[in-house]
């Protein structure tokens, strides 16, 4: 399997992870959703306050930190596709994410297993670019991850409560 499958595949099985222990479902969208943005559904199987079957659509990218224009202290700048960052920033009936997961520059480093633990390396962040600027760049736009966003269980709730 080539690098690219591989870090989709470890992507969705990050975020289903988080959403499992979250007490979510995920649906791996079609591809044409993905051709159109929409990479997984996560969903809650009942009700979150008032809201019925409560939803979020993702938009998934998994990189190593080869791929990452720039870490800071409070931020990662990632590089997405402008038809990414154009989708991701519009109006929709659902809310609408991004989520990038980033891994170990080897895949063989990406996880260990021994009979006490199973860990994943490294994390996932998560933002939404509802409502951000359009863009005369072409090709990519430089989007800041905060560092505080990690895609975690008690953050999936938050973003599912809202």
């Amino acid at each position: 399997m080539d690098i690219n499958s591989r870090k989709e595949y470890f992507s969705y099985a990050y975020i289903r992870a988080v959403a499992a222990v979250a007490g979510y479902s995920v649906e791996e969208k079609s591809r044409p959703m993905d051709n159109a943005g929409i990479d997984l559904t996560i969903e809650s199987p009942g009700e979150i306050g008032l809201s019925l079957f409560p939803k979020v659509d993702a938009q998934v990218k998994c990189t190593s930190s080869n791929n990452i224009s720039k870490i800071e202290a409070d931020t990662i700048n990632f590089r997405l596709p402008r038809k990414n960052y154009d989708t991701l920033r519009g109006e929709s009936t659902v809310p609408l994410i991004l989520i990038v997961v980033l891994v170990p520059d080897k895949f063989t480093e990406w996880m260990t297993i021994s009979q006490e633990e199973c860990v994943m390396r490294k994390c996932g962040y998560w933002a939404s670019l509802k409502g951000e600027p359009s863009t005369k760049n072409k090709e990519t736009v430089t989007v800041k991850l905060s560092r505080k966003k990690l895609f975690t269980p008690d953050n999936l709730s938050k973003i599912m409560e809202k």
